[in-house]
């Protein structure tokens, strides 16, 4: 299946370093290596579900022995290719239990920002972990199967550093993880992953300075540097201020298991 947007295709390379893509032709299959990864185990369509295609596509899903007959997949992921941010049956989608989400897909060629007087810099392969307990703190759950995720999410991180496939950066107040984020290569492109400020450094142009310091240990051998955020946020105005300019918006649609199940 051909992708226009740029977001979700570096999306699909990075869930294919910790999973599997299958064409289906009409629609992708998308599974990795964490059943509770809501984003890394789900349905890419061609286009936005339009009125009376949302049941359809959840059965697709449900019939996917990586998917739905996983019994330890408790959600429906569907996404979908586009690059305006067409959101479809918004409405039968919700009356399904079904949240959608834009996002604002932005590129740049290169990275500026101040210095900062933090220690910015790589982090060792081992210390990559630390960034699972930095946004543990700052998170809105606070339940062993969050941070499980964090964690198996922190190993993935580690695997890419230690196979030179990215970078991870942080930054350090007296020798305390404040601030970190990755930048994986894909081929030509670059992309950001898991930008975070701990929440008592937030605007200090913490993330900026990071952004800037991973641009320059990889350039010149990425031509697109891609990140996304949520459009409209201070994430997206903090990339912006740093070079970034929108060039898609990609939206999605999960239904979430209740907290437990």
């Amino acid at each position: 299946m051909h992708l226009r947007s740029v977001g979700l295709q570096t999306d699909l390379e990075l869930a294919a370093t910790r999973g599997v893509v299958t064409d289906r032709e009409d629609y992708l299959v998308v599974t990795t290596d964490d059943p509770t990864y809501y984003y890394g185990n789900m349905l890419v369509l061609p286009a936005a579900p339009q009125v009376g295609e949302v049941a359809y596509w959840s059965r697709k899903f449900a019939q996917e022995d990586g998917l739905g007959r996983d019994p330890a997949i408790r959600h429906v992921t569907l996404r979908w290719d586009g690059i305006a941010g067409d959101v479809g049956a918004a409405e039968e989608l919700a009356a399904a239990g079904f949240t959608v989400e834009v996002t604002q897909v932005m590129s740049a060629r290169t990275v500026t920002a101040p210095r900062i007087e933090l220690e910015v810099r790589p982090l060792a392969t081992a210390e990559v972990t630390l960034t699972a307990e930095l946004e543990y703190r700052d998170a809105d759950r606070h339940d062993d199967i969050h941070r499980q995720f964090l964690l198996r999410r922190a190993i993935w991180k580690q695997s890419l550093v230690a196979t030179g496939r990215a970078v991870w950066f942080g930054a350090f107040d007296r020798g305390d993880l404040v601030g970190s984020l990755g930048l994986v290569a894909l081929g030509s492109r670059g992309r950001y992953q898991d930008v975070q400020t701990a929440a008592t450094h937030r605007k200090r142009g913490i993330a900026s300075a990071l952004l800037a310091a991973a641009a320059r240990e990889v350039l010149p051998t990425i031509e697109q540097l891609v990140i996304v955020a949520e459009p409209g946020s201070e994430a997206a105005r903090v990339y912006e201020r740093a070079g970034f300019r929108t060039i898609e918006r990609t939206a999605s649609a999960c239904k979430y298991p209740k907290l437990g199940s």
